[in-house]
């Protein structure tokens, strides 16, 4: 097949899109098959159930998100348009000269909501609230119609996206807008917007992210530290007409570079390669020309030249319109598609995968100890009451005391769990009480009002310090507190097992460095994006304080929601499971008793007695057939890293 070929037929991102809602698909029925399973032979209890399926619901409603972040007019919006909607038959985003998108701009399907474009006004930056309140007041947006059906009528609609309005320097400088002084000033006409589109993509769960430059990342902090941040992948563009601005380097330095944890899901386009083919140039000076601005472009934002995609957005969507094959091939554009649907399909699955691992490894170990316990404890009784067969009373009345005695073992065992489930319960409640989220969300009120308070910048300072201060604190003596807890797990499963022969509980590892690392790259997010000199002489105390809440905050109180709710999970795993082994055993001692008695009663139930146990052991190798079928069906789907 030929490269113009090829390129016609990779489309793909549909297919990994899709690929990856099959993937979620099996593996939340896996779940939900393991769920019912452990429920029903009760090998596992309500609260661990609760959770798999809270799994399983994140799992089916998972959506991907893409942001791409660029300078105006670098073809952000015509490089989307080619991407995901050449197949409408015309553009669907503003695209080209005096069609620039102005405001941020976000794109998906709701089926719950008629298509339609929703534009919040730019005068709302001037009120208390933040961009994802506003999002849930619906009187503060205007709303325009779309018609998916008749796409001609698409262009007028969208157009409202590149609409600006004139006002005076005084309220440009309010809204954050900067000019000459005393004359007019033409600014973006909506502060953000979302469009929902009912796109096979979109329906697919993908979100679109366009955000317009350097000045509305500034200007509206909650689009770096949230979206961006959120984002499964950014696309960060720039253009060979204008090259290697400062106004793109410093769009790159500060918000884009920062962002950790995106590795290969980050990805630098080099748009508008079609200017340098002037009719002139034999197309060995356009492959030269096009690598050595790749190379000047990677030695500027220190990357290596094979992550930056040269390409055409607009060549390449007009290909797409035309079918042309061979003006598809010379856009490159096929090339990011093929990088960006796998790149971002597998670091979802990963990102799935080691979420799912981790939930279900307690559920598993737990639900195999107890058929590896219950299976012991009646071959341990098939052997005794083997050898009672034929023998005497006496025999009988001496395994009814040892029996007796098992009795009080388990019940010195109870005390014992009593113990340490009073010992657990304090270190939870510390632990509670330092990550509550609630806590957090006050510490952050307090710091707004001292800002809203502080008549100097210094101030300003001296409270945002004082904020983090007291975030790290709490988390560094949780960190503690958890190292105790580590410690005891490890004593209390020596102790269980050479006391009372119990399975030693699994303790999954459990990593707290990460919550300090991100409290470290927010208070560096903070000090760049919100202590600057630009937006401590453009923002008014209570613009400042305002935005100090509803981002740097806001993001601390979601550090602590996580970590919070990861801990009590965390610790559940190692109680639970070794409360349910006592119980069960509990129970099978009592049942051991019961059927003495019924030996003492009449020494024809012995064999009766023995046929029961056989039977349950044969039960036994039957639910641990049913485990391992588990294990090995996640194990097989959860092993994105060799493929599928």
């Amino acid at each position: 097949m030929s490269q113009a070929s090829r390129a016609m037929h990779d489309r793909a991102f549909e297919p990994s899109i899709a690929a990856l809602k099959d993937w979620r698909d099996e593996v939340a029925a896996a779940l939900a098959s393991l769920r019912r399973w452990a429920l029903m032979h009760r090998l596992t209890e309500e609260h661990t159930a609760t959770r798999i399926a809270h799994l399983e619901r994140r799992l089916a409603s998972d959506r991907l998100s893409i942001a791409f972040v660029a300078e105006v007019s670098r073809g952000k919006s015509e490089l989307i348009n080619a991407l995901f909607f050449a197949d409408i038959g015309t553009r669907l985003l503003p695209a080209g000269e005096g069609h620039a998108t102005l405001c941020p701009t976000e794109i998906l399907h709701d089926p719950t909501r008629p298509p339609s474009i929703r534009l919040l006004p730019i005068e709302t930056r001037e009120t208390p609230h933040a961009l994802r309140e506003h999002i849930a007041l619906a009187d503060d947006w205007k709303a325009i119609a779309l018609d998916p059906a008749r796409p001609e009528s698409l262009a007028e609609a969208f157009d409202a996206l590149s609409e600006t309005q004139t006002v005076s320097m005084a309220q440009a400088h309010n809204l954050g807008f900067s000019g000459e002084p005393g004359a007019r000033v033409e600014i973006p006409r909506w502060r953000y917007a979302i469009v929902n589109f009912p796109h096979p993509v979109l329906a697919m769960g993908l979100t679109i992210l366009d955000t317009p430059g350097l000045h509305a990342l500034r200007s509206e902090p909650e689009l770096t530290m949230h979206r961006l941040q959120d984002a499964d992948a950014v696309v960060f563009m720039l253009s060979v007409d204008a090259g290697t601005t400062a106004a793109d380097l410093e769009l790159w330095n500060d918000h884009v570079e920062p962002m950790e944890g995106l590795g290969h899901t980050r990805y630098v386009v080099l748009n508008k390669i079609d200017g340098l083919r002037d009719g002139a140039r034999a197309e060995t000076q356009v492959f030269s020309e096009i690598d050595r601005q790749v190379r000047e472009v990677a030695e500027a934002i220190r990357v290596d030249p094979t992550q930056i995609y040269p390409l055409s957005a607009r060549q390449g969507l007009t290909a797409r319109i035309d079918g042309d094959g061979d003006g598809l091939a010379k856009s490159r554009l096929y090339r990011l598609e093929q990088a960006l649907a796998g790149g971002l399909v597998r670091s979802r699955q990963e990102s799935h995968a080691t979420s799912v691992r981790a939930e279900v490894r307690a559920l598993l170990a737990e639900t195999r100890a107890l058929l590896e316990s219950r299976r012991s404890f009646v071959e341990e009784q098939v052997g005794e009451l083997g050898s009672l067969q034929g023998r005497n009373q006496k025999l009988v009345d001496t395994l009814g005391r040892k029996t007796a005695d098992e009795r009080v073992r388990i019940e010195d065992a109870r005390a014992a769990l009593t113990g340490l489930r009073a010992v657990h319960n304090r270190h939870v409640d510390e632990l509670a009480q330092l990550l509550a989220p609630n806590t957090a969300r006050e510490a952050g009120l307090r710091a707004r009002a001292a800002v809203m308070a502080s008549p100097f910048s210094a101030g300003i300072g001296e409270a945002v310090d004082g904020y983090f201060r007291e975030m790290r604190e709490r988390i560094t003596r949780a960190v503690e507190v958890i190292g105790e807890v580590k410690a005891m797990m490890a004593t209390v499963n020596r102790r269980f097992a050479d006391s009372w022969g119990l399975a030693p509980v699994e303790v999954a590892p459990f990593s707290t460095d990460r919550f300090l690392l991100e409290l470290e790259r927010l208070q560096e997010h903070c000090s760049r994006d919100f202590r600057s000199a630009t937006s401590l002489l453009t923002r008014g105390r209570r613009a400042l304080a305002a935005l100090f809440f509803d981002t740097v905050a806001l993001k601390a109180i979601h550090v602590f929601e996580i970590a919070d709710r990861e801990v009590r999970a965390w610790m559940n795993s190692f109680i639970r499971p070794l409360e349910a082994q006592v119980s069960d055993y509990q129970d099978q001692a009592n049942s051991r008793i019961e059927g003495m008695a019924r030996i003492r009663d009449a020494e024809s139930g012995l064999v009766e007695r023995i046929t029961s146990l056989h039977d349950f052991i044969r039960d036994c190798d039957d639910r641990m057939r049913d485990w391992e079928e588990h294990d090995q069906r996640l194990a097989r789907l959860l092993d994105v890293g060799q493929g599928r």
